[in-house]
């Protein structure tokens, strides 16, 4: 018998040794690819991410925020970073956007981090830990598809399960350069998200993120607790032209300093207008294309139901006016509307004639978008920077370098060829000419060198590019930045926004670029990190928020009927051009701080030759869908405005040509004034470098202000 084991075990004694051997063999075998997996979120941390608009499957393009809720389970603080990365039409643009953010033992935060998305791209969002392990990852998308969208800021959405997908029929059918393409026949109803532990919305923090939403539902007691960046965001987007549609809460709301502010007044219940009564026609399905969800198809309803005719309410105060919807009022370039039912609650939810005026409003802010040049945060299909690039590259501004040392060129070469042989054959001495090759080399090499260090510089230098858009009257109004950077010497640069408000990315590089956007998030703003700039080449960074214009440029009507322009906005306007709703215009050279001045007191353009052929450009309309558009007619401005204001008309037409060939320069019935603020924004550098050019325009949009 201990033969009989001692045999056996000299038989199978070596094989464990084997098998752990090889199961040694296949992990080391194995660990790239392990090495490779993402891993798992350790059990004491949670993340779950969303965009603020869209699903997972299809996040609107253009700006967009994505929201990370981390729970900490653990019973130590955990501290890391957020990143989203976005392929930007290609795998050549990437753009990365992080955040940090540190969780205490036992406790949740949500992490907001911007970010731009483009059509059919792959969205990526990454929670990495302090030692740069990932402990979350997940993949959204985008798509290119369009359509007039509704954010409803509910927590439970009656519109989202009774409009969703119902057919709408749009005006502004863009199909060419400009704000987008057109959208589809349909509406989509978002739905905010809330924060579990304090109840309140979680909306953008920026105006810029509003980009995807035509207007904005919610009721007056949300309104009212909103604070801080999340307030500071909404009003920015209704500034920018976005809408507001709100419905009264409680009647201690009508008294909220913010509703005050929004409408322009205290407001209080009055009698309903009769503007409410008024019949709208159900929008076929797609329009009439017969595109569309025709399940979702709105029934006429010529008026509301008995329950809901019995709640309904008028309001008053402030720039209020009686509208279809309720009480309208304008603030900045957007409106607000006090609705005369509320949409959120029984019986209107469900009411035919409620359900035809909520698609109809949607419908009336997403064709009010022609009427804005530049939409913050919105994305633009085949930008042209053409023009803008010739304002701010400095290479566009040397270009008499190039004729210069080709001169010298030629000068170099009739001195070192046939007048200094033909000399030293003279002489009797021809390979005497060979000594002086060298020389006229050297000197013709120096003096194209000159030329180009006098042409260039020797320092990196900044240029900006600015367009405020406004309300007349208002403080504050949207702004475009195109900042340009100009380097002597290869170097990576950090450029901030210019206030924690706005969003910034790569607009126009020379070349492919070495390596992605990288915008990185903190309590001051964000900053575009690392971005590469070659010598001799311009990148120019495009900017979008809101901006300040001092106390406004007031536009009121006195009692001859003249329209009185009032510049409150701390410096003087240069090259004033103000275009009357009667289409005439009046030119103004210069209009000081703090002085008023008629349009009786302006030159009429129509007396000046080049007036009179900017007039016959951009008083016609062109159609564009079932809406008229007026051009801005920049190149056509460039005679007018040179005698007063050198370049401001080239300016003009490479902030026309950036914004696209479907925006309505000119509204029909309201005055508008374009022109120049002096002084630009008063900046003296930017990311290091010397600021050498800062232009400002404006344009002042409708009638309001102080006289």
């Amino acid at each position: 018998m201990r033969r009989g084991e001692a045999a056996r075990g000299r038989a199978i004694g070596p094989a464990p040794l084997w098998a752990g051997a090889a199961c040694f063999a296949a992990l080391a075998a194995a660990a790239p690819a392990l090495a490779q997996a993402p891993p798992w979120s350790p059990p004491e941390l949670r993340v779950d991410a969303a965009p603020l608009f869209g699903t997972s499957g299809a996040l609107p393009w253009g700006w967009n925020q994505v929201v990370l809720r981390i729970e900490n389970r653990g019973g130590g603080a955990v501290k890391g970073e957020v990143e989203v990365e976005s392929k930007r039409y290609s795998d050549d643009r990437v753009f990365i956007a992080s955040a940090p953010y540190s969780v205490a033992a036992g406790a949740s935060i949500h992490v907001r981090v911007p970010v731009q998305v483009s059509p059919f791209g792959e969205v990526e969002v990454r929670a990495i830990d302090e030692h740069g392990a990932r402990v979350h990852v997940a993949s959204l998308s985008s798509t290119s598809q369009r359509a007039v969208v509704l954010l409803d800021v509910s927590e439970a959405s009656p519109l989202r399960g009774t409009l969703h997908e119902a057919p709408v029929a749009p005006l502004y059918l863009p199909t060419g350069r400009g704000p987008g393409p057109s959208p589809g026949p349909t509406l989509w109803v978002e739905q905010a998200g809330f924060d579990s532990a304090t109840g309140d919305p979680l909306l953008p923090d920026r105006a810029a993120l509003y980009s995807a939403a035509d207007v904005v539902f919610m009721r007056t007691d949300k309104l009212a607790r909103l604070r801080g960046a999340e307030l500071d965001a909404l009003a920015g987007y209704v500034l920018a032209g976005g809408t507001l549609a709100l419905a009264v809460a409680r009647p201690e709301d009508l008294r909220h300093p913010t509703l005050a502010a929004l409408v322009g007044g205290e407001v209080a219940r009055a009698g309903l207008a009769r503007e409410v009564l008024e019949e709208i026609a159900p929008p076929a399905p797609g329009g009439g294309s017969g595109l569309g969800k025709q399940g979702n198809a709105l029934a006429p309803a010529p008026s509301a139901s008995p329950e809901v005719a019995e709640t309904l309410s008028g309001w008053s105060g402030g720039n209020l006016r009686g509208s279809l919807y309720g009480s309208s009022a304008t603030y900045g370039l957007g409106e607000v509307h006090l609705l005369a039912f509320d949409p959120s609650r029984s019986p209107a939810a469900v009411d035919p004639w409620v359900k035809i005026r909520m698609a109809d409003l949607a419908r009336r802010a997403y064709d009010r978008r022609s009427t804005v040049a530049f939409r913050p945060g919105e994305e633009v299909m085949g930008l042209d920077l053409d023009q803008v690039r010739k304002q701010l590259d400095p290479n566009e501004s040397s270009r008499w370098a190039i004729g210069l040392s080709a001169l010298l060129l030629c000068l170099y070469a009739v001195l070192a060829g046939p007048i200094n042989f033909s000399r030293a054959a003279r002489q009797g001495r021809p390979l005497r000419a060979l000594r002086f090759l060298p020389i006229y080399a050297a000197v013709a090499f120096a003096a194209v060198v000159g030329v180009g260090v006098l042409a260039k510089g020797v320092r990196g230098r900044a240029r900006h590019l600015t367009l405020v858009e406004a309300g007349a009257g208002m403080s504050e109004g949207a702004v475009r930045r195109f900042r340009s950077f100009f380097v002597a010497t290869a170097e990576d640069l950090t450029v901030r926004t210019t206030d924690a408000s706005s969003v910034i990315s790569t607009a126009a590089i020379s070349e492919v670029p070495v390596r992605p956007d990288r915008l990185k998030v903190d309590r001051d703003g964000a900053r575009l990190a690392d971005v590469a700039a070659r010598a001799w080449q311009t990148v120019i960074v495009r900017e979008d928020g809101t901006a300040p214009i001092g106390d406004g440029i007031a536009m009121v009507a006195d009692t001859s009927g003249d329209l009185v322009v009032n510049n409150r906005s701390g410096r003087d306007l240069r090259g004033g051009i103000l275009r009357l709703p009667s289409g005439e215009a009046r030119y103004f050279a210069r209009v000081r701080d703090g002085e008023k001045v008629s349009s009786r007191d302006g030159i009429d353009v129509g007396t000046r030759s080049e007036g009179r052929t900017w007039l016959a450009q951009v008083g016609f309309g062109r159609r564009v869908g079932g809406i008229d558009v007026h051009d801005l007619g920049g190149s056509l401005l460039v005679p007018l405005l040179a005698p007063d204001a050198p370049g401001l008309g080239e300016a003009w037409w490479a902030v026309e040509e950036a914004a696209g060939d479907a925006v309505d320069w000119f509204p029909a019935g309201v005055p508008v004034l374009l022109g120049q603020l002096d002084g630009g924004e008063g900046r003296a550098s930017d990311a290091g470098l010397r600021i050498e050019s800062d232009r400002v325009l404006v344009r002042i949009v409708g009638l309001g202000g102080a006289p």
